[in-house]
Formats: structure tokens, C-alpha cells, sequence
């Protein structure tokens, strides 16, 4: 029974804490279709104005941003050092934090 004390209670303790907003803030475009958290900076890409801006985490506030040369961007992610981008189609471009294009992947699944 001892055994089991433990455990259980850790999981009444973390069941019991509740999700909180640490901060928020507007988003800097319309459109907003993927976030990414890179290099110490939010990422944001607008799939309206196929913008991603860089974003000062603490206060949102725009520290740069590069045109995406794909329209209807609404994915984002980091890895290594790259930002993947997608549309929606079976492309993934790659791009540096600076905007700087690294080409694309092109991904093909099937059933």
C-alpha cells in the first residue's frame, strides 16, 4: 500500500493543477495559422499576408519579420536551425531565422 501512496498522490497533485496563461498579447497580422518558438523568439506566419514575424515572447512585440514566398501559409515549426513553412500541399519550405530560403521538401504519403 506504501508503494502506491506516492504515485497516487503525485497524480491527484498534478491532476489537481490547473493550466495557466502566463501572458497574451495581439497577434501582430491576421491569419495566424502556425507558431513556432525558435532561438529564444516566437515565430508567427500570416497566411493572409504570408508574413512570418519574429516576436519578442515577453511583450509580442515585432522584432522582424520576412515575406514567405508561398501563399496560404498555415504551418509552422523549428528544427535544427531551420523554420519548415507549409501551405497545406505537400511541400515544406525551409528557411533560416533571417528569412533566408533553404529550399523544399516534399512530402508523399499514401494509403
Amino acid at each position: 500500500m506504501k508503494i502506491l501512496t506516492l504515485p497516487c498522490l503525485l497524480l491527484a497533485a498534478a491532476l489537481a493543477a490547473q493550466p495557466q496563461i502566463v501572458n497574451s498579447f495581439d497577434a501582430p497580422d491576421t491569419g495566424i495559422g502556425g507558431l513556432a518558438w525558435a532561438e529564444g523568439s516566437l515565430y508567427a506566419v500570416s497566411s493572409v499576408s504570408n508574413t512570418v514575424y519574429r516576436l519578442d515572447p515577453a511583450t509580442g512585440a515585432v522584432q522582424g519579420s520576412f515575406a514567405a514566398g508561398q501563399s496560404g501559409a498555415n504551418g509552422l515549426g523549428y528544427a535544427g536551425s531551420l523554420l519548415y513553412l507549409t501551405n497545406g500541399t505537400s511541400n515544406v519550405y525551409k528557411y533560416t531565422t533571417t528569412g533566408v530560403s533553404q529550399g523544399a521538401t516534399s512530402l508523399y504519403c499514401s494509403s
